[in-house]
């Protein structure tokens, strides 16, 4: 493949080769004169790596942690238990309180939910409120799993894309 370092350049130019022969040439004295032969530019795409590294300058960045979440927003236990062990299909008021409580974090759950990312495009651009498209997508969920669309299936759903929140508010 050859050397990076030496064979990449801009679009539309052509690799200089001259420090090759001054390894420390002056920049400052350096004149560029556009080539009258323009060769072709070889142009590398590097997809699928990791650690591939070009230039003098490495950014680094760490993995930021999860906020925490307030000790208030979390469900307690004892009400996760009941909602876990609930079998009954969701109703309009469970998909009422889940959309008005769910805010942006409703792609999330469609993405949890295996939703492709076409179908939460289509979603949002239907509906402009994320109370809407919450609401459509909890809709667009219990259509395709009819009964199975229950309140247990939704909290671990929920709970799977940290909605503790929105938990606290779910009734058995």
């Amino acid at each position: 493949m050859g050397d990076l370092t030496t064979d990449s350049a801009p679009m539309g130019t052509q690799p200089d080769y001259s420090f090759r022969e001054n390894p420390r040439p002056n920049l400052n004295q350096r004149q560029v004169t556009p080539p009258s032969h323009p060769q072709p530019v070889r142009v590398f795409n590097i997809t699928g790596s990791t650690g591939v590294h070009i230039g003098s300058v490495i950014h680094t960045s760490m993995p930021q942690p999860r906020p925490r979440v307030p000790p208030q927003d979390m469900p307690l236990q004892k009400d996760v238990d009941a909602l876990r062990r609930c079998s009954r299909e969701i109703d309009d008021r469970d998909k009422f309180v889940v959309s008005e409580h769910l805010g942006s974090a409703w792609k999330s759950l469609g993405r949890a939910m295996g939703f492709s990312p076409g179908q939460l495009d289509n979603l949002e651009a239907d509906h402009p409120r994320s109370a809407n498209q919450a609401y459509e997508l909890l809709a667009s969920w219990h259509d395709r799993e009819a009964q199975h669309a229950t309140v247990s299936r939704l909290t671990e759903l929920l709970l799977a894309v940290r909605a503790y929140p929105v938990v606290k508010r779910l009734k058995p």
